[in-house]
C-alpha cells in the first residue's frame, strides 16, 4: 500500500509538472480556440497538487498505520474521484466538435485577413509557428495568401516564408509572380484541417490521461479501505 501512495504522489507531481507546460506551451494555441488551454492547464495543476498532498497523507498514514489519518485520505480521495467523474462527463455532454471547428475556422480566417509578416504582431507569430509545426500553408492551401489576405498589409505575389519547406528569408516571395521560374518548394497542405485534427488529438490524450488517473485512484481508495481496517493504530 506505501509503494502505490507513493506512486500515486509521484503521479500527482507529474500532473502538475503537464499542467504547467501545458500553461506555457499552449500560449501558441490560444489565440486559436480562444483561450481554452488556460482552464486545462490551471485544473491541471490545482489537481496535481492535490494528488500529490493526498498521496503524501497515504504514505504517512500508511506508515504510521494510522487509521484516522487514512479514513481522511480516502475520503479526500473518493471526493476528488467524484469531481473528476462529473468534470469528464459534463465536458462529454458540452462538448461541441462543429463549434469548436466554427471557432477555429473563425479565428483563422481573422488571422490571415490581418497577417502582416511582422514577427512582432502575436497573431501572424502564432499563425507562423502554426505553419512551421504543421509543415502547412494558409487555412485550405497557399492560395489563400493571394485570396484572403489584406493587400494593404500583404504582397499577395509572395507566401509567407513559414509555408517554405526550407525555411530561409524571403523564400517565399514572388511566389504568384507569373514570370517567377524559381519558386521556393512549399508545403501545399492547409492548415485548418491540421490544426482540427491537432486539437482533437491532445483532448484525446487528456481524457485517456484523466481515465487512467481515476483508476489508479480508485484501486488507491480500495487499499486504504483495507488498510485502515487492518490497522492497529488509531481508529475513528
Amino acid at each position: 500500500a506505501l509503494f502505490f501512495n507513493g506512486f500515486v504522489w509521484v503521479l500527482g507531481l507529474v500532473l502538475f509538472v503537464v499542467g504547467v507546460v501545458v500553461l506555457v506551451e499552449g500560449k501558441n494555441w490560444n489565440e486559436i480556440v480562444d483561450n481554452k488551454t488556460v482552464p486545462v492547464s490551471v485544473m491541471l495543476i490545482i489537481v496535481g497538487l492535490v494528488i500529490a498532498v493526498v498521496g503524501f497523507l497515504g504514505c504517512c498514514g500508511a506508515m504510521k498505520q494510522n487509521g484516522a489519518m487514512l479514513l481522511i485520505y480516502a475520503i479526500v480521495l473518493g471526493v476528488i474521484i467524484i469531481l473528476q467523474c462529473v468534470a469528464g462527463i459534463l465536458a462529454f455532454i458540452y462538448s461541441d466538435e462543429t463549434k469548436l471547428e466554427d471557432q477555429i475556422a473563425k479565428n483563422m480566417d481573422e488571422f490571415i485577413k490581418n497577417y502582416s509578416g511582422k514577427s512582432d504582431v502575436k497573431t501572424d507569430h502564432v499563425f507562423n509557428v502554426i505553419m512551421e509545426e504543421f509543415e502547412c500553408c494558409g487555412i485550405s492551401g497557399p492560395n489563400d495568401w493571394n485570396t484572403k489576405t489584406d493587400i494593404e498589409k500583404w504582397v499577395q505575389d509572395n507566401v509567407p516564408d513559414s509555408c517554405c519547406v526550407d525555411m530561409e528569408d524571403t523564400c517565399g516571395w514572388d511566389y504568384f509572380k507569373a514570370d517567377n521560374t524559381n519558386k521556393a518548394d512549399i508545403h501545399n497542405e492547409g492548415c485548418f484541417t491540421k490544426v482540427v485534427d491537432g486539437v482533437k488529438s491532445n483532448m484525446e490524450l487528456f481524457g485517456i490521461i484523466a481515465l487512467v488517473f481515476i483508476l489508479i485512484e480508485i484501486l488507491q481508495l480500495l487499499f486504504a479501505l483495507i488498510l485502515r481496517n487492518d490497522s492497529k493504530g488509531v481508529l475513528a
